[in-house]
């Protein structure tokens, strides 16, 4: 059981480290959702859930401060100013799915006396090449990170932004940036300011 938990703790780092890595290639996709119902121009001020779906548990502390450090930027630079009692409730939570993806692959190889490859020949044959075919199964873990914005006095939410990645095995050291850009390309896709 500890094992477990311990390797969910060290999956969640990796997929936020490597939110740095892969955002600015075509391993990030990013997707968000509005409700037809909610009327922005009245949203003026905000604030976080007291706590995020990203902190307690077995995750760092850390994600959480750099996620409300990333996102407080956000609010600010669209002009809503945080408050106690809110117009919108802010929410982060990150869900991972390990998945086994097939990969082709083609190598070239060479026979004949002296080579032992596919299609290799006999002592004494000729020398001959050719293209042999193969297949690869990679683990991956395809993280999604999800930030919402609930409308407080509806207890509805009204938009939610996801980045979705492919992430591999090597962990980025600079958690903090990745977070940041993490959440700047999610927030591109919300096309509200504060009252409008």
């Amino acid at each position: 059981m500890r094992c477990y938990r311990h390797r969910g703790a060290l999956a969640a780092l990796a997929v936020l480290g490597l939110l740095l890595i892969t955002a600015c290639s075509s391993g990030i996709a990013v997707r968000s959702d509005i409700d037809p119902k909610a009327d922005f121009s009245q949203y003026k001020t905000w604030n976080f859930f007291d706590q995020l779906g990203i902190e307690g548990g077995y995750n760092s502390p850390i994600f959480g401060e750099h996620f409300r450090a990333a996102i407080t930027r956000e609010m600010n630079q669209r002009g809503y100013r945080m408050a106690d009692n809110p117009d919108l409730l802010v929410n982060v939570t990150i869900q991972s799915d390990e998945k086994v993806r097939m990969s082709t692959y083609t190598t070239p190889y060479m026979s004949g006396a002296y080579y032992a490859r596919p299609g290799g020949a006999q002592y004494g044959s000729a020398l001959g090449v050719g293209v042999g075919v193969g297949s690869r199964a990679t683990k991956t873990t395809e993280a999604s990170v999800f930030i919402d914005l609930v409308d407080n006095q509806r207890d509805r939410m009204s938009w939610q932004g996801v980045a979705v990645i492919d992430a591999n095995d090597k962990v980025a050291q600079q958690l903090r940036d990745a977070i940041y850009t993490a959440v700047n390309v999610v927030f591109e896709q919300y096309p509200h300011t504060a009252g409008r």
